[in-house]
């Protein structure tokens, strides 16, 4: 699941959910959700895939990769 791998990337690099929100200037509050699966607060497909991209890159993941788990691939 993306927000799992999201999650365990984060805690593999020592960051907080407070880091990542710094490093993308979203709401801790989004990155919670999104790390349990939760989408709804992004705003829709285009939002969603925008946020995973920006997560990504502070985590230390493929966007890409993410991007397209999000999509069924």
């Amino acid at each position: 699941m993306v927000g799992d791998r999201i999650a365990k990337a984060r805690a593999e690099r020592g960051l907080t959910v407070e880091d990542v929100a710094a490093a993308t200037r979203l709401r801790s509050l989004m990155i919670e959700a999104i790390e349990s699966g939760d989408f709804s607060l992004s705003g829709g497909d285009a939002y969603v895939i925008g946020h995973l991209r920006m997560i990504a890159e502070a985590v230390g993941l493929d966007g890409d990769d993410l991007v397209d788990e999000y999509r069924g691939r």
